[in-house]
């Protein structure tokens, strides 16, 4: 089977067919798969292709990254203050409207559950 190969500077195919293309070259024998793993060398001899090394992130998407996980950060504590909030503060928060315990109470139950929930630190 001869299938027609446009080979990239470094020897890789870069696109593989069964009909000729402009720049194309013929090759017999070898499978699409054969071809997807190897390279042929300016010799013309066939080496198997290393592993892809992932590319480093740049700047600009590890401060994305580390921006998603701050505001991920926030969404969680704000959901776990607003939850012990509603829980522990705002009985508090009744009690004082109604005259059964002091703005202080109520205060300082929000303080607390504050405390326990610190904002995440931007790094």
């Amino acid at each position: 089977m001869t299938l027609h190969v446009l080979f990239t500077e470094d020897g890789t195919p870069g696109w593989i067919g069964d009909t000729p293309r402009a720049g194309s070259e013929p090759v017999e024998d070898l499978m699409i798969e054969f071809l997807a793993a190897h390279r042929r060398t300016a010799r013309g001899k066939w080496v198997a292709r290393g592993p892809v090394k992932p590319e480093a992130p740049t700047p600009e998407a590890e401060a994305e990254a580390a921006e998603a996980e701050y505001q991920a950060a926030l969404q969680q504590r704000s959901e776990a203050v607003r939850e012990a909030l509603s829980i522990e503060a705002d009985p508090q928060f009744f009690r004082w409207q109604r005259g059964e315990a002091s703005r202080e109470d109520w205060l300082e139950a929000v303080a607390r559950v504050k405390a326990r929930f610190p904002k995440p630190e931007r790094l």
